[in-house]
């Protein structure tokens, strides 16, 4: 008998379906793996395939300064008569088309059967099958006996090397029959073969429609050399058989062991700049990474990746529990049907979902790349939902919310990438659209950093428009900041962006008749009001979310102002004078958050969207007692059930507010079947782990582990808070590498006594760099003492301060002598 394969998610089947396929990545180049028997299927996507170009934003109906000066005159003065419907009409004045889509780049098939036999391999002639992904190690292994011999498939992909790697080897006598082909749904330019490697040139769609607008021509391509996109995809091997002639692919008969690269590159150069080069020149490049890996061999490469990936995944650990030794359906199953609830029946679900979770962002967003898009870089569909763009309203950020806390904030960088283009695109649209200096966003954008509303004039302003895109972004710059990034960050990365946006903010203010500040027309994402009038409305004045995120971005830029030193510069001059006069949330009807200043009746109390609650989470407003209760009250209002994005933005609030047992409340929802139909808005996971919306978005996946991240150390108040909101069902547990603000290594370990009542096993610390050093607070169960934390350059010297259960018995205590423990 085989040894059994070792891995985090295993099956005992192969896929049937594309969610229930596995994920591989390095950041560029993306593998569903199917696990096949026989007949394997890998649906490989390339990050930088869209669709569309820099030009697409300039495509025809641009809308002129003139009429867009004329359309927000219009929406303001019926915004200002209570004429909501009116304003509705004219905003939809202002909109543009639509962002491009990520598109699927080449489907890769292997076709294997016994050498003599003439057919390939079928779950019908193979035993004992398991097919499994090593989250320690990024790699994927398939196993099954056939004719009494063992065929095994690992794949991975290398960052290092840009390629995908695929051995396959049998301890069959006659060896293996192999060959290989490549198909794409894109256009097939050309293609070719050699003994040893094939490719596949195509060309992008100049336009991809959204599916929500379709029309009977959805997919365009141009026949001139309009900038959009070219690529190649270029496949390459080594074997120990006799080559066969194959007019699709490679092919080889007798084969015992076989190792298969795959490499893809396109056009593209970079976000938002024009590409260069056309087919040829991608195949050249991919077909150069494919020579360097058969010229290093598997073993080299496997060495480089396995280290490469382990140097970001490897600074987290979490244990929430030994887990049964199940395929990973049929443990979903049966902790979904437990009457206790998942956490209940399978603790160690929830450490296995937030290491899931660190895997994806480090296998769709590394630095060189592009952002994380709504399926990260996984996605089979030519018109995928919302067009597996970059959705900035909660989206595109929430995808990145784990970043800095879960230790992985290199994987922001691409992220950074977006934003700098978006300050070019997005400085003409805010002069053109709305006659204001600074940069602007809306709610969708792509690679190509589209900036205007989106919506054709005929869609629904409570999503089309909503010009806050900018500050909740710059947001990410900031917490990189706060995290412990260096001056050099501040000054080079962060600080245009933030003032561009804050200037933006600051022309986009109207003085209200209170004297107030205010923004008029106004949406709160994606829903609406009930007006006096009785009129479901999604136009109004001052929603709380523009507001909190206008004083945020004001706040930022003075305070990045003070950093560096900055003086008389006249945004930082009208931030600090506009911030007082900028109302803030308090509680409103029924002790609730209001959603508008105005505290509309709601028109859909249990909706989706919690951004009147930003300051809450990922804000980091001071919250006094009573809006701590009313957030409190406006969650319990919009009820738990939701999409999967929605319940890990509430695992986020109710753990922010140190609600335990509502934290376990959603972590429950969160892992239900999301294939049994629970409703258009009800989340859950498929059988990979994938995140639903429904369908599948993989913000919720990220959400989840910023979520339970939240739930064990927060550090927003200047202060380190240990095991706030732990969900009672883990009752003993561990985390070891998380990072707390201003770059503080933090680690912990605990149990729970009968009554769920959480007990602190010990908790070290460790300074990042020497901004972190010295006196930090350390709060346990409303227990709060100050630590002295050393500093030293040599990290391997760095000294680790211990805390126990007992160091918080006396609050106040200065703890100034570091235990320096080996292996903590």
């Amino acid at each position: 008998m085989s040894t059994p394969l070792l891995g985090d998610l295993w099956f005992n089947r192969p896929a049937s379906t594309w969610t229930e396929a596995l994920p591989l990545g390095n950041g560029s180049l993306g593998a569903m793996v199917y696990g096949a028997v026989g007949t394997e299927h890998l649906q490989i996507n390339d990050s930088t395939a869209w669709s569309g170009s820099p030009a697409s934003e300039a495509v025809p109906p641009v809308i002129s300064a003139d009429a867009a000066a004329a359309s927000l005159s219009s929406a303001r003065a019926a915004v200002a008569a209570g004429d909501y419907p009116a304003a509705d009409q004219q905003l939809r004045g202002l909109q543009h088309r639509y962002s491009q889509s990520y598109l699927p780049f080449v489907d890769f098939h292997v076709r294997t059967g016994v050498t003599g036999t003439g057919v390939p391999t079928t779950e019908g002639n193979a035993s004992d099958y398991r097919r499994a992904l090593n989250l320690a190690t990024a790699t994927h292994e398939v196993r099954y006996c056939t004719d009494d011999a063992w065929v095994t498939q690992c794949s991975y992909i290398s960052h290092r090397h840009g390629v995908l790697v695929l051995t396959i080897s049998t301890d069959h006598a006659s060896g293996l029959d192999i060959s290989t082909a490549m198909t794409s749904p894109l256009r097939i330019l050309s293609t070719g073969t050699t003994t040893d490697t094939s490719f596949l040139n195509v060309r992008l769609p100049s336009d991809v429609e959204p599916a929500h607008d379709a029309t009977s021509g959805p997919v365009k391509y141009s026949n001139s050399d309009d900038g959009t996109l070219r690529g190649a995809a270029v496949v390459g091997w080594t074997h120990d058989g006799i080559p066969e002639d194959h007019q699709d692919g490679l092919a080889a008969s007798g084969v015992h062991h076989a190792t298969i690269y795959l490499a893809t590159q396109t056009t593209f150069v970079g976000v938002g700049r024009i590409p260069c080069g056309d087919a040829e020149s991608a195949r050249r490049k991919a077909m150069e990474r494919i020579r360097t890996a058969l010229d290093l061999g598997e073993p080299a490469l496997r060495t480089a990746h396995v280290a490469d990936y382990g140097a970001l995944f490897d600074r987290v650990k979490m244990y929430t529990g030994n887990g049964p030794d199940l395929p990973l359906d049929e443990r979903l199953y049966r902790a979904n049907n437990h009457p206790g609830g998942v956490l209940a029946a399978d603790p160690a679900l929830a450490g296995l979902l937030f290491t899931f979770g660190r895997y994806l962002l480090i296998s769709c967003s590394r630095p060189g790349g592009v952002p994380a898009n709504l399926q990260g870089i996984w996605n089979d569909s030519l018109q995928p939902p919302w067009s597996s763009n970059y959705t900035t309203n909660i989206n595109l950020q929430m995808n990145y919310w784990p970043a800095e806390v879960a230790n992985l904030s290199e994987c922001a960088a691409p992220l950074y990438d977006l934003i700098d283009a978006l300050t070019v695109t997005g400085s003409e649209t805010a002069r053109r659209l709305y006659g204001a200096p600074g940069w602007v966003a809306h709610h969708n954008t792509d690679i190509w950093a589209y900036s205007q509303p989106v919506g054709l004039g005929e869609h629904d302003p409570k999503w089309a428009f909503w010009p806050m895109a900018g500050p909740w972004l710059v947001r990410h710059l900031w917490e990189h900041v706060l995290f412990g990034a260096d001056d050099d960050f501040a000054r080079t990365r962060a600080w245009n962006p933030i003032r561009s946006s804050a200037q933006f903010c600051l022309a986009w203010l109207q003085e209200q008749p209170d004297g107030t500040l205010g923004t008029s027309p106004s949406t709160s994402p994606e829903n609406q009001f009930v007006s006096s009038q009785g009129i479901v409305s999604s136009v109004g004045a001052s929603s709380t979310l523009d507001l909190i995120l206008v004083s945020d971005v004001l706040k930022m830029v003075t305070s990045l102002a003070a950093r560096l030193g900055v003086v008389g510069d006249d945004v930082v001059a009208a931030a600090a004078a506009a911030m007082p006069r900028i109302p803030g949330p308090v509680p409103g009807q029924m002790g609730m958050v209001p959603e508008w200043v105005a505290d509309h009746a709601q028109a859909e109390p249990q909706h989706r969207h919690m951004s009147h609650l930003f300051f809450l989470y990922p804000g980091d407003t001071a919250v006094d007692m009573d809006l701590a209760a009313a957030a409190a009250r406006s969650l319990d209002g919009r009820g738990d059930e939701s999409t999967g994005w929605s319940l890990a933005w509430k695992l986020c609030l109710r753990a922010r507010l140190g609600q335990p047992d509502k934290t376990a409340d959603l972590i429950r929802l969160f892992f239900r079947d999301a294939g049994t139909g629970q409703g258009p808005f009800a989340g859950g996971l498929y059988a990979n782990l994938f995140a639903a919306h429904p369908p599948f978005q993989i913000d919720g996946n990220f959400g989840y582990v910023a979520g339970v991240a939240e739930c064990i150390l927060q550090s927003h108040r200047g202060e380190i808070e240990l095991l706030k909101a732990l969900p009672p069902e883990l009752a003993t547990g561990s985390v070891s590498g998380l990072v707390a603000r201003p770059g503080v290594d933090v680690s912990v370990n605990w149990t729970h006594d009968p009554d769920g009542r959480v007990h602190l096993g010990h908790a070290t610390l460790r300074a990042r760099h020497e901004g972190a050093a010295g006196t930090q607070l350390v709060t346990f169960r409303g227990s709060t003492i100050e630590v002295a934390l050393p500093w030293s350059p040599n990290e391997a010297d760095s000294a680790v301060v211990l805390l126990s259960a007992e160091s918080f018995r006396h609050a106040g205590k200065h703890f100034g002598d570091p235990a320096v423990t080996a292996g903590i």
